[in-house]
């Protein structure tokens, strides 16, 4: 067939000489099947154990959605301990996480804006009828483990939002919005004006952040490790205008979410002395905070690759299977329900359930045996329309990295999965892709 020739002809001439792209020191992984008989239409590399970026969002995604369901929700309670006498709480408020990856995030549909949801609470607070609470607002975490990040993730990703690992209370999805005035002369430093959430009662910033060329963008990451009160923004932000943002990374959402509802329950009139009461384990919860459903959450992973919630997703599922919410425990979840699917698990190793460790194997003929095993199940339908759509016809999970590039996904008649490591240039891989879009496409017709 004519698509195999150019797409064979695609593969094995990395170097693009008519654009001056080069893949010549990349991996590229192909794997082609039909969808209503499995037979393989094209393969290459199918074996080899490549990092698949965000493509292990579906992977993680579909796994939740069985193991979990597709209505299911989590859970944050309010509580307090000790007894409330003429309007004084004498004891503790409690924050009760529960895992929801959206608190205080009007991203998805159903979920306040940090804003609304501490007036929420605040609100269920005054109903109680306290005037006055002598302890403290406090986090609580125990559900899950206390480790938020995944072990393997890099120094640069943890403190920027992309790398905000999961708690089982986070909060306005685990990131805040830093804005700069930038200098009027090149190299000058930078002026910090304002975070959102106001993150300064938990976390010290160190501004180190230069003025760079007009229209240079974004040049600026943050530096420090989860529960760190201290983190520190290097690089660069563009001269030529009054207001430039980026986003970092909460690296203690517990205590940011705490601190805000103190800020809020005294902003309506409620005085927390914040004096350090005994706590304790009889508490009596009066407010319950509800997720959006798991349908709603996968459909925001798989559309925007967020990498919080498939997190979430993950520590929810070893929570389930398992009765811990951990890493590991998800991540042993996630293998034990493929293999329950039959699949060989070969040079496959999963460090995470977003995608964003590069300690993540799997061999691009696993990922579309995955997606095959997708087809028999109820939710199916949900899992699909969550895929962003390329070309029209073509639903697929994508995965970036540096230096990583891949897909993996459906037509109507197709599965397929394309990786591509260790291919430096953005452009050649771009254009690989596009083409390998293109015949793919021409496939599903021709069938």
């Amino acid at each position: 067939m004519k698509w195999i020739r150019n797409l064979l002809i695609l593969v094995a001439l990395p170097v693009m000489a008519e654009t001056h792209f080069s893949l010549d020191h990349a991996t590229v992984g192909i794997h082609v099947v039909r969808r209503d008989t499995g037979e393989v239409l094209l393969s290459q590399n199918k074996e080899l154990s490549l990092v698949p970026a965000s493509c292990l969002k579906l992977v993680t995604t579909a796994a939740a959605l069985e193991i979990l369901g597709p209505e299911s929700r989590f859970t944050t309670m309010l509580e307090y301990d000790g007894t409330i006498e003429d309007g004084t709480l004498l004891g503790n408020l409690y924050i009760h996480g529960g895992g929801d990856p959206c608190l205080g995030s009007d991203r998805v549909k159903g979920s306040l804006s940090w804003e609304q949801q501490l007036a929420a609470w605040a609100d269920a607070v005054a109903k109680l009828g306290i005037v006055k609470v002598t302890g403290q607002v406090i986090p609580d975490t125990s559900c899950w483990e206390s480790a938020c990040a995944a072990p393997s993730w890099t120094w640069e990703d943890v403190g920027n939002y992309y790398g905000a690992g999961a708690s089982a209370l986070s909060f306005h999805d685990n990131l805040y919005t830093v804005s700069f005035k930038p200098g009027a002369a090149l190299g000058a430093e930078t002026t910090l004006l304002e975070t959102d959430p106001p993150i300064q009662t938990v976390l010290r910033l160190h501004n180190e952040v230069k003025s760079g060329p007009v229209g240079s963008g974004d040049q600026a990451s943050i530096y420090g490790g989860e529960f760190s009160t201290e983190q520190f923004i290097r690089g660069a932000i563009p001269m030529g205008v009054e207001r430039f943002s980026i986003k970092g990374a909460i690296p203690n959402p517990p205590a940011l979410c705490a601190a805000l509802l103190t800020q809020e329950l005294r902003k309506i009139g409620i005085e927390v002395i914040g004096k350090k009461e005994n706590q304790s384990q009889k508490r009596t919860s009066f407010h319950t905070t509800m997720s959006p459903t798991l349908q709603d959450i996968v459909y925001w992973i798989n559309q925007k690759s967020i990498n919080l919630y498939s997190e979430h997703l993950l520590k929810k599922i070893g929570e389930k299977h398992y009765g811990e919410g951990s890493t590991e425990a998800g991540l042993k979840a996630l293998s034990t329900f493929w293999k329950a699917k039959g699949l060989s698990l070969q040079g496959t190793h999963f460090a995470d359930g977003s995608g964003l460790s590069r300690k993540n194997a799997i061999t691009p003929k696993q990922l579309v045996e995955m997606a095959l095993k997708m087809q028999s199940s109820d939710y199916f339908p949900i899992l699909i329309e969550s895929l962003p759509t390329y070309h029209d016809t073509i639903r697929a999970k994508s995965g970036f990295q540096s230096g990583i590039r891949g897909f993996v996904g459906f037509t109507d008649k197709i599965a397929f999965t394309i990786l591509v490591n260790h291919g430096l240039d953005v452009e050649a891989r771009k254009e690989m892709i596009e083409r390998f879009f293109l015949h793919i496409k021409e496939l599903d017709q021709s069938l």
